[in-house]
């Protein structure tokens, strides 16, 4: 089964600027547009643009799910804010799921890296501020769940900002939560952020034969 997961961020304009440091080549993605993963990870350099965010993909563990067959991508919304400045993230697609049903060993999955904004875009006062996950995952049977935990850090203070959830959970109860999302500026009453550090644990088990 393929399952997307989709990494979003919100931005927002502050007067603060910042000295201008030298450019270097990175990939870019547009909306729709698809980056192999294991391509990306056999790169030295592992930067994504995405519209106005830079995306440091900075390692992908797993036993489970071969990069190979894992994509990469764009997203950035149609729609725009107040601010006239879109939501911009990346969807991890691929065969993300327990293939081994009912032999009891959860399937897993670690993506870290870190988001910023763009320099020249951060020169002109804008800022991170919302973190959105959302997962088209399910699970069957009794026990069964998929699960994505997402642990959000500020990169320059290494500061703890929190976490998003997403999972289907089935029991006698199912619990399910496709999409989850945070506003750190809100939180924290904070004007916004240059970068996070993010990492992406995934998680995923098939009860049942």
């Amino acid at each position: 089964m393929n399952m997307t997961l989709r990494t979003s961020l919100l931005a927002a304009p502050v007067a603060a600027l910042l000295i201008n440091t030298g450019a270097h080549a990175i990939i870019v993605l547009g909306n729709g547009e698809a980056l192999n993963l294991d391509a990306l990870m056999a790169m030295t350099d592992r930067r994504v643009q995405i519209n106005d965010k830079i995306f440091n993909f900075e390692s992908y563990t797993s036993s489970s799910f071969d990069t190979s067959k894992i994509s990469i991508i764009g997203f950035v919304s149609v729609a725009t804010n107040e601010f006239g400045l879109h939501n911009v993230g990346f969807d991890l697609t691929g065969p993300l799921g327990d293939g081994f049903p009912g032999d009891g060993h959860v399937q897993e999955a670690n993506l870290q890296y870190s988001v910023e904004v763009e320099q020249s875009a951060y020169q002109n006062g804008v800022r991170l501020c919302d973190a959105r996950a959302t997962f088209n995952g399910d699970a069957f049977g009794e026990g069964s769940y998929s699960k994505v935990d997402e642990t959000i850090i500020d990169l320059d203070t290494n500061t703890f900002l929190g976490e998003l959830s997403v999972f289907s959970i089935q029991n006698t109860t199912p619990l399910i939560q496709l999409t989850d999302e945070k506003n750190f500026c809100d939180i924290y009453h904070s004007a916004g952020y240059r970068a996070f550090e993010v990492n992406k644990d995934m998680k995923f088990l098939a009860a049942m034969a």
